[in-house]
Parts: C-alpha cells; structure tokens; sequence
C-alpha cells in the first residue's frame, strides 16, 4: 500500500509539473508526454480538479482533424499567493506574487540582522506579510527565503554565513515552522535568483546558465568603514540548480586572491572606494569576468545572468564579459550565449525566494535521492488541509 500511495504521489505531481510547464494542454497530450495511461491520467485528474488545483480552460483551438474538441488544463492561479523575502545583514526585502511570479505588494527596511537575529527578524517579516495577506482576502500557500552563506536547502539549516555572522549550524526551518503553519524554504541567495529565472521565465529551463549576484556592502578588514563587492554564483545544470557536495556551489573568490584581499586580488585599499570609483569598478569587473569566463567555456553555459546591485551598475560589464569568454576560447566554432542583467531590480532575490518555493510545489519527489523532501503533490496535500 505505502508503495502504492507512493506511485500515486508520484504521477500526481508529474501530471501538475506537466500542465504547469506546458499550459493549455490536454489530458490526452499529458497522457502522452509522460507515457502514462490515459485511465491513469483521467483518475488523477479527477481528483486534482476536485481539490482545484488545476482548470478548465476551455476547448483547445490547436486541435487538428475530426473528433470532440479536447479540453485545455491550466494550473489554478486563484489558490493561492507566495512570500518570497531576502535577508542582508543591513536590510531586508519581500514580495507577495502569484504563482506566475506577478509581485502584488512588497516592502523593505534597513535593519541590522546578524547571528540569532535573523529568526526574530523573519518572524516580523513574515507576520508583516500575513497582514496584507489577510487583508486582501488572500491564502499564503508557503514561504520561500533567500540569504547570504552555505545553506542546505533540503533541511533549512543555515551552515554559516560570514555577512551574518553565523558561525555554527542553524536549523531556521525547524525553529520557523513551530511558529507558522507555512511550509518555509531557504536557500543561498545566488540560487535564489537562478530559481526565479526557472519558476517565472521558462524559457531558460533548455539552457545550463550561471546567476552572477553582486552586492555593494559594508566588508571588514579590521573596519566596518570598508566597503567592497560581495559576489556569489549559482550554477543551473540541466534544469536544476548545483549545490555541491557541500552545498558550498557558488562560492566566488579569485584564484589569486587570499585573505588579505577578500574576494579578489585587487587591494582593500581600492577595493573601499567601491562603488563610486568608477576606475576601480571597472577593474573589478575586468577580474570578475575573467574569472567568469572559464567557468562559462569549461561548463559551455549558455547564458549569464547579472542580478542584485550589477544590473544597475553595468558600466561595460556585458562587453568585458562577452570579450573574456572570448579570449578564453580556443576553439574556432560558433557558440550563441547571453549576456543578461536581471529586470527584477532590487528585488531579484527576493522574487527568486519566491520562486523556489513554487519551484517546490512543482517539483516531482525524488524516487533515489532527498526523497524525504516534501514537494509536488504532497507539499500540495498538506496545504490543502490547512486550508480546509
């Protein structure tokens, strides 16, 4: 029976996958797509759109040749709203979107966060939110939260993070959801902006491509008065973003850099004047994309996405880019790539935050690896019943 509740956890959640990624399709082309019964397909469908999670759309026009018209599926939008919140150690940022990722409110503040600060501080947020949720007439199907360090995402455990001033494991996740009903995601705040581009812009999900964050903050070396560039990097393979072993995938520092220098190789002494040195910027960006660009042609990314403070700071980031992918290079073959700096602004991460957790509810569980983790059908489950 447990294998067979497991079956039917399964197909559920590839059926939603299937209608979400593909909107407008029908039953007998979801039934195609995942090689599955047509009985199969008509027995969870039945039941999916009893609990509305998916509807009718009408009768699809793209139908060709004799016959009854086949009825087009499209994922619910109405269920339900999404909190997606960036946590910095001098500020915080969060939206409120729908499933297709449209903000329909967000806010802001200046606050320090640092060490056992940062659950207090998303517990604020949080009830903030549920706020405006409630008062709008709306229902929070969960939580999705992208911060600076290594995270493990399948636990919600903070490993550390040096911005936050975290030096030993913190189970947020755990401490978080004895508070709240909501399911409650973490994640690097890097990967977060590679989980938006999959969630919201589907197109990207045919592509291997790398989020590039950057933020201007406060970086010590003896003094809070040094400012600097904070990178991370998240790595999107195949449709999934890389963690590593130890879930430290992404983490930039220049190879000819030491501690002395942070991040890159260029001397604090410069580094300070960021970002209002324009000279020194550029400098910066020249050692960034040099580095960049063995990591594009030795994984042949297809495309870069530069998000956080980058995108509106640009300067000749894209061309320094294009031209150190090219210098590279060894080979005489044509190779399209893109070269993108993130619309979402300021609220990239955030909205990326926002995006893993929808990513989470159209996930399919795991059959080898984190099956454990509750996503797709089951996180649907669990909702549902909260909702009554």
């Amino acid at each position: 029976m447990a294998e067979s509740n497991r079956l039917h956890s399964i197909n559920s959640s590839r059926i939603l996958r299937a209608i979400w990624l593909n909107p407008g399709v029908s039953r007998i082309k979801v039934a195609e797509l995942l090689d599955l019964d047509r009985s199969t397909v008509t027995k969870i469908m039945q039941v999916i759109m009893k609990r509305e999670l998916v509807v009718s759309a009408g009768k699809s026009t793209e139908q060709s040749g004799v016959g009854r018209r086949q009825i087009s599926l499209l994922v619910n939008g109405e269920i339900g709203v999404v909190l997606g919140i960036e946590i910095q150690n001098s500020r915080y940022r969060a939206v409120v979107t729908t499933l297709s990722g449209t903000v329909l409110h967000s806010f802001a503040q200046a606050k320090q966060t640092v060490g056992e600060d940062l659950v207090p501080t998303l517990v604020s947020i949080i009830r903030q939110a549920k706020r405006y949720i409630a008062r709008e007439g709306l229902f929070l199907l969960g939580v999705g939260v992208g911060l600076p360090g290594i995270v493990d995402p399948y636990s919600g455990v903070v490993i550390r993070s040096n911005p936050l001033k975290i030096l030993e494991p913190l189970d947020v996740r755990e401490r978080l959801e004895r508070l709240f009903e909501e399911h409650v995601f973490l994640e690097n705040d890097a990967n977060c902006c590679c989980w938006g581009e999959l969630a919201f812009r589907p197109e990207n999900r045919s592509r291997n491509f790398l989020s590039v964050l950057g933020e201007f903050r406060h970086l010590e070396q003896g003094s809070d008065e040094y400012h600097g560039l904070a990178v991370g990097v998240g790595l999107v393979i195949r449709g999934r973003v890389l963690h590593g072993d130890h879930f430290t995938a992404g983490e930039y520092r220049s190879p000819l850099a030491n501690r002395s220098t942070g991040q890159f190789v260029i001397p604090w002494s410069d580094v300070r004047k960021l970002p209002e040195d324009t000279e020194v910027l550029r400098r910066v960006y020249a050692e960034l994309t040099a580095n960049l660009a063995f990591l594009v042609n030795c994984v042949d990314f297809t495309k870069i996405l530069f998000a956080g403070e980058l995108a509106s700071r640009r300067e000749n980031l894209a061309e320094l880019m294009a031209s150190a992918i090219e210098e590279n290079w060894t080979y005489d073959l044509e190779r399209p790539f893109v070269i993108e700096f993130s619309a979402n602004g300021d609220d990239a991460v955030c909205i990326g935050a926002a995006g893993l957790f929808v990513e989470k509810l159209f996930s399919v569980p795991d059959v080898a690896d984190r099956f454990h983790e509750l996503v797709g059908y089951d996180l649907f489950e669990t909702i549902l019943e909260r909702r009554g």
